[in-house]
């Protein structure tokens, strides 16, 4: 039976404590995150309503999405904003 790698001729060396690191406080983020974030998500919530509610009919002739455009730059707004809220510490 091979012998342990601890207990070596009779000899115990003592185990290797791990010490747990520093807590690490993260710094605070700008004022401006929250702020940018929330705005987004604001902004983005207005335009897909405004695009449901007759926003839509200004946009039909504009060139690739159509009607579509407050839709998708709505999402876009929305995304971004979530994506502001994750950086926010």
């Amino acid at each position: 039976m091979p012998e342990s790698t601890h207990n070596r001729k009779g000899k115990k060396r003592p185990r290797p404590t791990r010490e747990a690191p520093p807590p690490v406080n993260p710094k605070p983020s700008p004022d401006w995150v929250p702020r940018l974030g929330v705005g987004l998500l604001v902004f983005g919530l207005l335009i897909i309503i405004a695009g449901y509610v007759g926003l839509g009919d200004v946009t039909a002739s504009w060139p690739i999405l159509g009607p579509n455009w407050p839709l998708a730059l709505g999402f876009v707004a929305l995304l971004g904003g979530f994506w502001t809220l994750t950086k926010w510490q």
